[in-house]
């Protein structure tokens, strides 16, 4: 179970996944490299996250759709997947400066498996770790992004590693996060990298907590989050582009403000269906619209409860720019009084 459920807590309507995790979609993997080194201005917090759809994604790219709730972002393939509707490589996630190694990785990867591509559309999305990181050394090159492709299973570790080592949201240490929710025989699974907000913003389950114990923390108000969302539900990519940004309305109760500097990124992909690349036609049984309710539902929650864990997982971090704190579990466990 991923943090907020080993806790005792629950959200929303829908019941979890078996593990609550992007991974309870079948064929769905993750893998991650983590790179800490450093002190004071030397620090390095930062690392790679790697997801990877089911199959061969070049060969039988995957339906998919995006929203981009606010655009200040470094994100890589992803005009070609809003306007073709297709996955064709796995996704990365990293810190800013490492975006286009990173797609170089994908493009590594995609080659050695189809030496004849003359095309290829890596996808990376990325958030900024320079508060505790030193982002401009630029730490993470084509070898890590590399492994954390090889790194992947179908069990997901959160908090402080891989993408999510130096992200901070709500002036809290963050990192990666992941949630799942049941639409009868459908998943929907979400991995959250949020990176944003100030501690004011900060909604959990609906109430403001009180973080006045903690050590004060002052950013610039700029913060990014990313939402992957994975299902097996038969989705066209137009749906999973609604798909996607229903998953904005779970950022939006975690109390996440889309702030003029933010690159809030929503993806979603589906693994029911292929799209091969020498098909002449494909023939495609997808769910009505008027069924869509549920996924819609699922998305919402996954992605509120997936926020929520990566701050539940993460622990407190020391960088360049001082102590990062996490959040207190005592906050947000309710003991019996009496």
């Amino acid at each position: 179970m991923n943090a907020f459920r080993a806790l005792g807590l629950s959200l929303g309507q829908l019941p979890p996944g078996r593990r609550c995790s992007i991974c309870d979609v079948a064929g769905v993997r993750v893998g991650q490299v983590t790179i800490i080194r450093g002190e004071g201005a030397e620090a390095i917090r930062t690392g790679v996250t790697a997801i990877l759809p089911p199959g061969d994604p070049y060969a039988e790219p995957l339906p998919a759709g995006a929203f981009v709730l606010h655009g200040h972002g470094k994100a890589v393939g992803l005009w070609q997947v809003l306007h073709l509707g297709a996955l064709e490589t796995p996704i990365l996630l990293t810190n800013t400066l490492a975006t286009f190694r990173c797609a170089e990785a994908l493009l590594t990867w995609t080659l050695i498996r189809h030496p004849g591509a003359r095309s290829v559309n890596p996808l990376v999305l990325e958030c900024n770790d320079g508060y505790l990181s030193a982002v401009e050394k630029r730490p993470v090159c084509e070898a890590h992004a590399l492994a954390a492709l090889e790194a992947a299973t179908d069990e997901v570790q959160e908090g402080c590693l891989g993408a999510g080592t130096g992200m901070i949201a709500f002036e809290l240490k963050s990192g990666i996060g992941t949630a799942s929710r049941r639409v009868g025989r459908w998943t929907v699974g979400a991995l959250a990298l949020p990176n944003m907000g100030r501690r004011e913003d900060l909604l959990f389950l609906g109430r403001k907590l009180d973080l006045s114990g903690l050590p004060p923390l002052r950013r610039p108000e700029a913060g990014s989050v990313i939402v992957v969302l994975a299902t097996d539900a038969p989705l066209l990519p137009g749906q999973l582009c609604r798909l996607a940004r229903r998953g904005a309305l779970g950022l939006a109760r975690t109390g996440a403000p889309a702030s003029p500097g933010s690159g809030d990124f929503l993806l979603a992909f589906s693994t029911a269906y292929r799209l091969p690349r020498k098909a002449d036609q494909i023939s495609v049984q997808f769910v009505p619209e008027q069924r869509l309710g549920g996924l819609y539902r699922a998305a919402a929650e996954a992605t509120e409860e997936a926020v929520l864990s990566a701050l539940l997982a993460a622990r407190d971090m020391e960088g360049r720019a001082g102590l990062v704190p996490a959040l207190p579990h005592s906050l947000v466990i309710h003991r019996p009084t009496g």
